[in-house]
């Protein structure tokens, strides 16, 4: 998909300047929550110190680096996407610490607001005459000389194009030089994979409503919404590319990798709902880690994170975390979801006051049968009978005049309902359908209950669509649950990274009506 954008285009500098404004009030490049602190200390540091022989990553960089300005011969160190410098002027420190001498560290940064604060940051050190800031997109970079070696934290994953830097850096790597990078290799966008998202949300559901406020969007997130960072710039571009390029052009000293479906709940975003001193939390945070190391033991799920030490010779014996390979820590992205039965990974509860359940706030009156209903802003002042909007759970942007876009790759609308023994039933909807220029096609895939009731595909051309469809429910969906979920599944979704215009949200469809009808 990368191949969409072109460097030249307006397109193009409409995402760098997107991404250069994600970072504008940013004080602290790499502050992560308490919650995250306690599980890096029981579970992570450790196992990280026994794969890379380090206490920290600042030691990890400084000795490979040692060991790279050593083995060859060159003095000069590179960092890729170095924000504003606070990690590569520790990592500098350390080295003249430990009596290095003679190299260069070159901070690459995109951002002239981080690469001004870099320099603030050198001067005050007093480094100005090892280390330096320079403004450049990586992904034009074209370097004329070689480097002992090259590091990379957590900035893989705002870069397009990956082939070229991979190219760029293997070419210049001297002899005995290294590369080394902390990064992201989870889906693209930071969105969770099939099937890790399906057990979050399980998870979700046995949850109190206080862990689910999201802290950077500032807003309760009640049915964990899959949302792609990659929308409004490089966050996350092609995260997913990350680790099957780096196996096709290097061999690993180290590799050392984890995360998954732990990311949720010790990040940026609902991480600071954990409190590190409450045992209930963080009994909750050793449940999640266990199921995560068990589901990536069991070729389940695969690892989102990322910690190697690479070169251009031939490695004759990694250095690794139990027999998780490089190579089995690749997730197919055109692969079908595992099957597997969550259950068995799902604890009937986690101990928490069921009274704070968000399932049971807001209850709305059920559902009855051969009610048409809304989904249409001002409709709730206007007939409350016709107001679908409460029954939207994830997935959906606000309600417009007519209709409510989705806004990520699936969306969900969730009823409760009397059981109906033996009778036909009918999904009758009326939607819009976003018609993206980057596919031929536009794909919808509804489904009731994890059941698939009926696929449609629209062949895209200007203009908006309206579809008004009608499917029978399969029987085994309405025979025994009184919950009918119906999840609109929208691969061919609008990709704002890469396509045209100043709307930054994923749509792919509007919903305007839906009625369960019988006979």
């Amino acid at each position: 998909m990368e191949q969409q954008i072109f460097k030249d285009s307006d397109h193009y500098s409409e995402l760098i300047n997107r991404q250069v404004d994600q970072y504008k009030s940013t004080e602290i490049m790499h502050d992560l929550p308490p919650i995250f602190e306690y599980w890096s200390a029981k579970y992570n540091s450790p196992k990280f110190k026994e794969v890379a022989g380090s206490e920290n990553l600042i030691f990890f960089y400084a000795g490979f680096f040692q060991k790279c300005l050593a083995e060859s011969k060159s003095n000069f160190l590179i960092s890729v996407g170095s924000g504003d410098s606070s990690i590569e002027i520790a990592i500098v420190k350390t080295l003249v610490a430990r009596g290095v001498k003679i190299f260069f560290l070159i901070c690459l940064e995109l951002s002239p607001l981080l690469i001004e604060k870099a320099r603030k940051k050198i001067d005050e050190e007093k480094l100005g005459d090892i280390i330096t800031a320079a403004q450049i997109d990586i992904n034009s970079w074209k370097p004329n000389y070689s480097f002992a070696g090259v590091m990379a934290h957590h900035s893989l994953h705002h870069i397009l194009d990956l082939e070229q830097l991979f190219s760029v850096i293997k070419n210049n790597l001297s002899s005995g030089g290294r590369f080394l990078t902390a990064d992201i290799i989870g889906r693209n966008g930071h969105m969770r994979w099939p099937e890790a998202l399906s057990l979050i949300r399980r998870i979700w559901k046995k949850i109190p409503r206080r862990y689910k406020f999201h802290h950077q969007f500032r807003k309760f997130d009640d049915y964990y919404d899959n949302w792609d960072c990659s929308a409004e710039g490089f966050e996350g571009i092609r995260s997913q590319d990350i680790l099957p390029l780096l196996v096709k052009n290097f061999s690993f000293e180290v590799f050392y990798a984890y995360g998954n479906l732990i990311d949720a709940f010790i990040d940026r975003g609902f991480g600071p709902n954990f409190n590190p001193a409450n045992p209930l939390d963080t009994g909750f945070i050793d449940y999640i880690n266990d199921t995560n190391e068990s589901l990536i033991s069991n070729g389940i799920l695969k690892p989102t994170m990322l910690i190697a030490v690479m070169c251009n010779e031939k490695v004759n014996s990694t250095k690794m975390y139990k027999n998780w390979t490089p190579e089995f820590c690749v997730r197919d992205p055109v692969a079908l979801p595992p099957g597997y039965d969550s259950s068995l990974y799902l604890k009937d509860t986690f101990g928490f006051n069921e009274n704070d359940n968000s399932s049971n706030l807001g209850q709305i009156a059920p559902y009855s049968v051969n009610s048409k209903l809304l989904f249409t802003s001002g409709i709730a002042e206007a007939d409350s009978r016709l107001n679908g909007i409460p029954y939207l759970t994830y997935g959906w942007c606000n309600s417009e005049l007519g209709y409510t876009w989705t806004s990520c790759e699936d969306a969900a609308v969730s009823f409760q309902m009397d059981l109906i023994q033996g009778k036909k039933l009918f999904l009758e909807i009326s939607f819009l359908v976003y018609h993206s220029p980057l596919f031929p096609n536009t794909i919808v895939e509804i489904m009731a209950n994890e059941t698939p009731v009926i696929s449609l595909k629209y062949e895209n051309r200007t203009g908006e669509l309206v579809s008004n469809q009608k499917a029978r429910f399969p029987f085994t969906v309405i025979s025994d649950s009184k919950t009918l979920e119906i999840k609109f599944i929208l691969p061919n979704r609008r990709q704002p990274q890469y396509e045209e215009g100043a709307d930054v949200r994923s749509i792919g469809i509007g919903l305007a009506a839906i009625t369960i009808s019988k006979i």
